[in-house]
């Protein structure tokens, strides 16, 4: 498929595998430049030869994410995928838990669009695609720190 993408540049949290791998190998197909918070560059840099660069963060927390836009430069396409939120109904998750769970997963989305989002707007080009669970629309109760983090977003 050609998705008139190829020379655009794309910061992929969560890039190592599932979902953030696929869309990684997708974009390096269509001849994006990734930047990569995760540890899959070398196969991909191999497979497809695009530049991979890899930025090691802990992204639940803002002075992290502003670090990798730093390093990351200029970004045509951004992909939140970054964070997974454990089981649990409400009680069984605990504050602790739900708030290192969100500060990755919701906060670190929020925080990424904040940095990434005003130069795109200003170029009048870009696109940020939030990756989110389907439990944002099904809600379950054993999932609810997911289904309202999913929600949120």
């Amino acid at each position: 498929m050609d998705l008139q993408i190829a020379g655009k540049r794309a910061l992929v949290t969560g890039g190592n595998k599932g979902i953030g791998r696929a869309v990684a190998e997708v974009l390096a197909e269509e001849g994006c430049d990734l930047v990569l918070v995760a540890q899959a560059a070398e196969e991909i840099r191999g497979r497809h030869q695009v530049n991979v660069q890899t930025i090691a963060a802990d992204l639940s927390t803002d002075t992290a994410v502003r670090e990798v836009v730093a390093k990351a430069g200029e970004i045509d396409i951004l992909v939140n995928n970054a964070g997974a939120i454990p089981p649990g109904n409400l009680m069984q998750v605990d504050d602790e838990t739900w708030r290192k769970a969100w500060d990755l997963k919701v906060f670190g989305y929020i925080s990424l669009c904040r940095e990434i989002y005003p130069a795109m707007a200003a170029r009048k080009s870009g696109v940020i695609v939030n990756i989110i669970g389907a439990a944002g629309e099904r809600h379950p109760a054993g999932y609810m720190a997911g289904a309202a983090g999913n929600s949120a977003l």
